[in-house]
């Protein structure tokens, strides 16, 4: 019997993975340890050269250590909070559903206005790091470090957020549905941030006139699918530019891309960003009326562009590399397609026409008026997409995206 109930049947999609937790049998190696309650007990397997009788064991009571909250009539406003080290909180051990948002933070928010968080360090807690509530406006998360998360990292969505130069890694260590930095809301910015090791998505902001700008992302969908480096959900008139992805595995399933856009997706803008080591690098999913434009994707083997259910999307002067072959399936929702340079080291291209998700035809080529001569870059291995004098990209207008502006700008 569940100790709790499960977010979908057990076996759904073909699933058959779970996790016992806390059980002698799952010792296996150095570092882990169980509790016995039956024998009031506290196991632990020594690291090598630890002594157990100097060792300090943190057994945290709280699920939260520093808590804002106001009233909607009465909102706490104007605090800052800088420079603390918050560390050991708890959780209930349930299932922690999408994004595990069911969990509080070591910090939590709620109703509150023109706050300002900076240089914290959130380390070793059981659930969120930073997490928001609901009524919150005009909040700025700058130069904080979130890392060794049970659940999720910077959880903070609402009106005119900004989200800025964070270090957020190593979350999802309970709850593999956590993601780096999650929620959305209205007019806000995220910006600058490196994300890294998280066994989910690492950004997930959704809602209306959000921009997501410079970020550095890299290591994440370690553990599930159906997930992105940057994946958005609903998201209206909103920005991906200047983001780089890079290195993020396919586990399979519904697949891990780079961007993608879910959803209700519509009016939004991807581009100028930076693909590496990415197989799929856009999945778009029942979203209507976007651009894709001014975007670099390099594929080590075969790449794929998907569009599933997905209507009037323009794309114009990317760039997609790829050292196999190239599929774009549901080409049919592509209505505008300019000036885009799409090379396949092994020549092959298939254009895959959809209705719902049934395949109907395939094509053999690249789509009318593609470009598909190698780009010519200064130094692909080395990781310098710039283009050479002569290259066709150059030629095209193409602009080079530089990955050395994404990411922090300065510590953590």
């Amino acid at each position: 019997r569940f100790s709790n109930p499960s977010g979908h049947p057990p076996g759904a999609f073909g699933v058959r993975e779970f996790v016992v937790w806390n059980t002698p049998e799952g010792m296996t190696r150095p570092g882990q340890w169980y509790h016995d309650r039956v024998g009031r007990r506290l196991v632990y397997w020594p690291l090598p050269g630890e002594d157990p009788n100097q060792l300090e064991i943190i057994a945290p009571t709280q699920t939260t250590i520093l808590r804002i909250e106001g009233t909607r009539s009465e909102p706490a406003k104007s605090i800052t909070v800088r420079g603390l080290i918050l560390a050991a909180t708890t959780v209930p051990l349930v299932a922690g559903g999408f994004a595990a948002a069911r969990f509080d933070g070591a910090v939590s928010l709620r109703n509150v206005e023109g706050c300002q968080f900076g240089g914290l360090t959130v380390r070793g807690v059981a659930g969120n790091g930073i997490n928001s509530l609901g009524g919150v406006r005009d909040v700025v998360i700058e130069d904080c470090e979130i890392t060794d998360c049970g659940a999720g990292g910077i959880y903070v969505g609402g009106d005119r957020i900004t989200i800025r130069n964070n270090h957020v890694h190593g979350v999802g260590r309970s709850f593999p549905s956590a993601i780096g930095i999650f929620r959305g809301g209205r007019d806000s910015l995220v910006a600058h941030n490196e994300v890294h090791e998280c066994t989910y998505s690492a950004i997930n902001y959704g809602g209306t006139g959000n921009v997501i700008v410079s970020n550095l992302l890299y290591r994440c969908m370690t553990e599930l699918h159906d997930g992105a480096a940057i994946y958005m959900f609903a998201a209206t008139n909103c920005v991906l530019r200047g983001n780089v992805a890079r290195d993020v595995p396919d586990t399979g399933g519904y697949g891990s891309s780079a961007y993608y856009l879910d959803e209700r997706s519509q009016h939004s803008v991807v581009e100028g960003n930076l693909s590496v080591g990415v197989a799929r690098p856009l999945h778009m999913h029942m979203a209507t009326n976007n651009i894709v434009r001014d975007n670099v994707f390099i594929v080590e083997g075969d790449a794929r562009l998907t569009f599933p259910r997905c209507e009037q999307f323009t794309l114009e002067r990317n760039l997609l590399h790829a050292t196999g072959d190239i599929r774009i399936e549901n080409v049919g929702a592509i209505t505008t397609w300019k000036d885009n340079l799409f090379f396949s080291g092994t020549g092959g291209f298939t254009q895959v026409y959809q209705t719902n998700y049934q395949n109907r035809r395939t094509v053999e080529a690249a789509p009318p008026g593609t470009t598909t001569d190698d780009p010519l870059f200064v130094d692909r291995a080395g990781g310098d997409f710039r283009y050479r004098p002569d290259s066709p990209a150059a030629r095209l207008g193409l602009k080079p995206v530089v990955a050395a502006g994404a990411g922090r700008s300065r510590g953590p």
